[in-house]
C-alpha cells in the first residue's frame, strides 16, 4: 500500500491522505478518513468518514469493511476546521459514491 493517496474531489481539488500502519497510533486530532480496497489503478474508495476524534472514530466500521468490500487500508486526513472537514467530506462522498455510504448519499439527494 502507498503511504499517501490524493483523492481528488468534485470541486477538483486533490486531498491528501496518509496510510494508517497498524500498530501505530490514531491521531486524536479531527479530520476526514477513508477505507479503500485494492491498489494503484484498481483502489475503490469503499468508505468516506470525518469525525472531531480520528483515535476514537476512524476505526468503527473497519471490520465491516474488511469482511464486505475487502478493505485493505485507512487513509486519515488531518482537518480541525468543522466547516472544511464537513465540505470535503461531502464532496468525497459525491466524488465516489463509496458503497458503505449508501444511506449518507440518499439523504444528501
Amino acid at each position: 500500500m502507498k503511504d499517501q493517496i490524493d483523492c481528488r474531489s468534485t470541486s477538483g481539488e486533490y486531498l491528501r491522505f496518509a496510510l494508517f500502519k497498524e500498530g501505530r497510533p490514531l491521531s486524536p486530532m479531527a479530520g476526514n478518513f477513508v477505507y479503500v480496497a485494492g491498489e494503484d489503478e484498481a483502489m475503490e474508495v469503499v468508505y468516506v468518514g470525518e469525525t472531531d476524534n480520528l483515535a476514537k472514530h476512524a476505526q468503527d466500521r473497519w471490520s465491516e469493511a474488511e469482511r464486505a468490500c475487502g478493505a485493505s487500508g485507512l487513509y486519515t486526513r488531518l482537518n480541525i476546521t468543522a466547516a472544511v472537514r464537513r465540505r470535503e467530506h461531502a464532496e468525497l462522498l459525491h466524488a465516489y459514491t463509496p458503497s458503505m455510504n449508501t444511506d449518507e448519499l440518499r439523504q444528501a439527494g
